[in-house]
């Protein structure tokens, strides 16, 4: 299971979470980028931490008969065979053999609103198979949690001062506001959660603006 961690960050704050990746020695996977030349504008990139390990891919050919069917392994073989079937020509990097994390960077949707960004850690049980990736995921949450919560409806309803201003999705989760995105919150701008659905948005929207 995925350890995620989510939070809102303007441009302004955006320097702030890239400078705790490179410190953390990240590197993206495509050498065509560099940490400090990842934008702020809704993509996704897939990080390596070199001294821990090298990423590691899924075959070309994926034989489903090599796993056992119906575990966890076999679905995600599963799901990375459709994948690499429908784009032949992108290498699939396997999260349980590779020392990675996802970036799921923020954005200014519609030009007014916020859009979060997550940094997640792949590897099921990573404690065990990637025990210093899980000591930098760890690492990542006690710094990012010291920023202040916004959204969190872990034990049921959110109760933030802020609930009426973030458009979120139904997921348990507990979000933080660097500080830029925490102040233009209290000065009252509207938020949205990346995962949440155009429809959700919508009725965000007209909330909103009612």
């Amino acid at each position: 299971m995925a350890t995620s961690h989510t939070w809102f960050a303007t441009d302004k704050d955006w320097p702030l979470i890239l400078g705790w990746l490179m410190d953390a020695g990240a590197q993206p996977v495509d050498q065509a980028l560099t940490i400090a030349s990842i934008p702020a504008n809704s993509s996704e990139f897939v990080l390596y931490f070199p001294a821990i390990g090298a990423p590691e891919f899924w075959p070309d050919q994926i034989c489903l008969n090599e796993y056992e069917e119906n575990t966890t392994r076999w679905r995600q073989a599963l799901l990375t065979k459709i994948d690499t079937e429908q784009r032949p020509q992108r290498r699939m990097i396997d999260p349980q053999k590779s020392p990675v994390a996802g970036l799921r960077t923020p954005y200014l949707r519609d030009g007014q609103y916020w859009v979060s960004g997550c940094l997640w850690f792949p590897t099921s049980n990573l404690k065990k198979v990637f025990p210093e990736l899980a000591r930098i995921c760890g690492r990542f949450e006690r710094w990012v949690r010291k920023f202040p919560t916004v959204f969190d409806n872990r034990k049921g309803d959110n109760q933030s001062t802020f609930d009426r201003q973030i458009c979120h999705s139904s997921v348990v989760q507990c979000v933080t506001a660097l500080p830029d995105a925490y102040s233009l919150l209290n000065d009252g701008m509207c938020m949205v959660d990346y995962m949440s659905s155009d429809y959700t948005f919508r009725r965000c929207f007209d909330r909103w603006h009612a």
